[in-house]
This record gives structure tokens, C-alpha cells and sequence, in this order.
């Protein structure tokens, strides 16, 4: 990261005018250089550098880690390579992108939406060996499966998700159907694993927390004192083994009626399901906290439903909320969020000392 420095992550904030109300910029510190995306609702994500004192605008068609990075930049050119691989498609539209790492398109086929993942080398290797091993899982969960693997590109195809998101659910100020997710939650962890699988365990998740404590500290020097302690806690003594998604929230699970759908699975392995439960948990609490600015206790009561005693969830929830303080120490509209993440850090810490 020999490019990438407060002042410089500071100076592009200054270099980009100040987002709106649907606006939201996300700053990235782990490459060369200091890097910005810009989100807004509605709108392709942009990303942006510095070019002296001045923003410059990256385009997805010049980034160098996408094998498909060619595809981009014009929509014929992006129709073209994907008609043999899925039909007659139209509208390609830029969904998500994180430089050097992903992006996603959305295009409209003749049975409704198709997204594209278009993947850097290393993540796709790992996609396409999780794809052709993935179990079936347990009812009523149901995995939204890759339709098409486009090796070339690196990446892979898989239809929109039946009903309704529970980020959606919660956006509107809707009772999700909890005892669904409930069933949901059990049912992945219930479903089989392979001896091919990832190991997804407490040092799994308690590594990404310092990670991101660790990548966020070169704008906040003082969370990488926190990154230090969290290195430090145990595992609980209390562990379970089975399936787990290892990037589970509220975006990532659709219901209908009877049933649910799960999304982006190349991140899937096998560990402790109590990783998953506890980031559903925390996510549940993030968003009533972005919402409402109160904790409205739907985390705790999932925890609460599956039996989660006090010392794993203190031990889980630790290293889960502090990669949540990392990820909203670089989203600079949500400062007054991540003091508060960080003070409740600090206490959870406390606790363990």
C-alpha cells in the first residue's frame, strides 16, 4: 500500500464534492493508490483517484485485474460476448463494481433478469470449483446456482433470485417473516459440506475483523490499537460444524411464501454456522441503527431463538462488529455510526480482557 496514506485518502475526499442525500462515498485504502467509489441510488457505482489535485474517474473497461475488463465501455460489446453463453440478452447495466476485484451486470433475457459476476482470476477459480461441488441444500432454502460458467472472462452467470430481499423487507418498514429465516438459518447449517470445502471458523472470522480494523486504521490510526486486541480473544468453547455461506446479511437472502434464496455463493465453505447466525445478527442490528438511530433488539432475538449463550455471542459479535466498524470508518456518512460501533468495541473488549 506504498500509495495509499491519510493525506492522500484525505485529499481525494476533498478532491470530490460532497455527496447527497442518495449519495454515498466509500474510500478503499488497500491498493497502490487511494481510491473513492461513489454510490448513488439508481446509478452505476463510480470509482475515482487522484490526478494531482484533482479526482479522476477509473472506468471498469481499463481496469487491469478484470479479464473481462474488455467487455465494458460500450453495451453492444458486452451483448456480443455474452450471447453464446445465455441467449439473446438486452439493457446490460453496471450494478456493482469494486476495482480489482468484481463487478457486476445486470442484463434482461428472454425469461427476465440475468446477473453476470465478472470476477478477478484468483476469485474465479474459487467460484467455479464451488459451483460444480455445491450440495443441495436443505429445505426450504434454495441456492440461486450459476446457469453459465464463462471461463474466458472470468465469470459466471445466475438468474435473478425469486421474491423479495430482507433488505428490501426491512427498507420498507415491513415484518419480515422471521420464523422463515429462522427455518432458513437451520437449514443452511444443515446442509452438506465436502472435505473440498474452505475452512470458514472463528480465526476466519476474527481475521477479517482485524483486517478491516487494519485497512480502515490508515484513515483512523487509532483503530489499529483495537486490531491488536482483537487478535488476542479465543474462540469460544462452544463450537458447531456444518455449512456455512460466509457472507450472510440481509442482502443476500430473498423470500417467497414458502421458501428462500440465497445469492453469491462462491464465498461458501465449511466451519462453524455460528458465523453466519451471529453477521445475520449484527446486520439486522446495523440496519435499525442506520434506520431508526436505535438498536430495536431483532438481532438479539434471532440469537436469543437459536440458542446462542452469552459467551459465544460476546466472543462472535466482537469480531464481527469491529469488521463493521472498519467497513463504516471509510464511509465517511456514517462517522456518528462508527464511533458508536467502536465505543461498543471497546466495551466488548473490556469484557474479555
Amino acid at each position: 500500500m506504498s500509495g495509499t496514506d491519510r493525506e492522500g485518502l484525505l485529499r481525494l475526499l476533498a478532491a470530490l464534492p460532497k455527496p447527497g442525500v442518495d449519495e454515498e462515498l466509500i474510500l478503499r485504502p488497500d491498493g497502490d493508490e487511494p481510491l473513492a467509489m461513489w454510490r448513488q441510488t439508481g446509478q452505476p457505482p463510480r470509482a475515482f483517484v487522484l490526478d494531482g489535485d484533482a479526482a479522476k474517474e477509473l472506468l471498469p473497461e481499463a481496469d487491469p485485474a478484470l479479464p473481462a475488463a474488455k467487455r465494458f465501455g460500450k453495451k453492444s460489446r458486452m451483448i456480443r460476448a455474452l450471447v453464446a453463453h445465455v441467449g439473446a440478452v438486452e439493457e446490460p447495466v453496471l450494478i456493482a463494481w469494486r476495482p480489482g476485484k468484481r463487478a457486476v451486470v445486470r442484463v434482461r433475457g428472454s425469461e427476465g433478469f440475468l446477473f453476470v459476476k465478472f470476477l478477478d482470476k484468483k476469485t474465479y477459480r474459487r467460484a467455479a470449483k464451488v459451483f460444480a461441488n455445491l450440495p443441495e441444500p436443505v429445505a426450504p432454502m434454495r441456492f440461486a446456482r450459476a446457469t453459465a460458467l464463462i471461463d474466458d472472462d472470468c465469470a459466471y452467470v445466475a438468474s435473478a433470485a425469486p421474491g423479495v430481499s430482507l433488505r428490501e423487507l426491512l427498507a420498507r418498514g415491513e415484518s419480515p417473516p422471521w420464523d422463515l429465516l429462522d427455518r432458513s438459518i437451520r437449514a443452511l447449517a444443515a446442509t452438506p459440506v465436502h472435505d473440498d470445502m474452505p475452512t470458514i471458523d472463528f480465526g476466519t472470522a476474527r481475521d477479517a475483523g482485524v483486517r478491516m480494523l487494519q485497512k480502515a486504521s490508515v484513515l483512523l490510526p487509532e483503530l489499529a490499537a483495537r486490531a491488536q486486541r482483537l487478535q488476542g480473544i479465543a474462540a469460544p468453547s462452544a463450537t458447531r460444524s456444518g455449512f456455512v455461506h460466509g457472507d450472510f446479511h440481509d442482502r443476500q437472502i430473498f423470500f417467497t411464501q414458502d421458501s428462500s434464496c440465497l445469492i453469491d455463493l462462491e464465498t461458501v465453505g465449511s466451519g462453524d454456522p455460528t458465523f453466519d447466525l451471529v453477521n445475520m445478527a449484527e446486520q439486522l442490528r446495523l440496519r435499525s441503527l442506520q434506520q431508526a438511530g436505535t438498536d430495536d433488539a431483532r438481532g438479539s432475538a434471532l440469537l436469543d431463538r437459536h440458542g446462542i449463550g452469552v459467551d459465544a455471542r460476546l466472543r462472535w459479535g466482537v469480531v464481527v462488529r469491529a469488521r463493521l466498524c472498519g467497513v463504516y470508518a471509510l464511509r465517511p456518512k456514517w462517522e456518528e455510526l462508527m464511533r458508536r460501533l467502536l465505543a461498543e468495541v471497546d466495551s466488548m473488549l473490556a469484557q474479555l480482557a
